[in-house]
């Protein structure tokens, strides 16, 4: 079997980028379980995590870095400060600001920092639109593409 082949047998094993990703499988992916990079049964963990790396820096070449995500790598920095000076100082305060920064970041985490999560937006979007979306017939793009729209139709509202 040559090169081509194979990379061709990789890509009917595997979805290619968010363009053809289903949101439930984003979504899976977002919480750690890559082997949903698969189209089929048929894989291996270090090529579903090296899948998944491809997909997701497809959505940030077409979407970039959210407001909100940066914001929460600044909270990680933040701690990861923290964290330092707490071991080379040893002052106990420290672990309660480490503690204030979790917080934080555990509440961004949990709502993505917007206040709702995807299967919730999918709601409003769908209302919105007059259509049910199905979280398995959606692809990713498409999905984040709605999600913009809705944010432009509703601003100021």
């Amino acid at each position: 079997m040559n090169w081509l082949s194979v990379t061709k047998m990789k890509q009917q094993n595997y979805y290619t980028g968010i363009d053809e990703l289903p949101l439930y499988n984003w979504i899976q992916c977002n919480d750690g379980k890559f082997e949903f990079t698969r189209k089929t049964n048929h894989g291996t963990f270090e090529k579903d995590l090296e899948t998944w790396e491809l997909i997701y820096n497809d959505y940030l070449k077409q979407y970039g870095l959210s407001k909100t995500y940066k914001k929460m790598l600044d909270a990680m920095k933040k701690k990861a400060v923290l964290e330092l000076d707490f071991v080379i100082t040893g002052n106990r305060f420290k672990l309660t600001e480490i503690e204030i920064e979790e917080t934080r970041l555990n509440a961004m985490l949990s709502n993505a920092g917007v206040g709702m999560s995807i299967d919730e937006s999918l709601i409003y979007i769908s209302k919105w639109m007059g259509t049910w979306l199905n979280v398995k017939q959606i692809t990713t793009k498409e999905y984040f593409n709605l999600l913009e729209q809705y944010g432009k139709a509703n601003k100021g509202k």
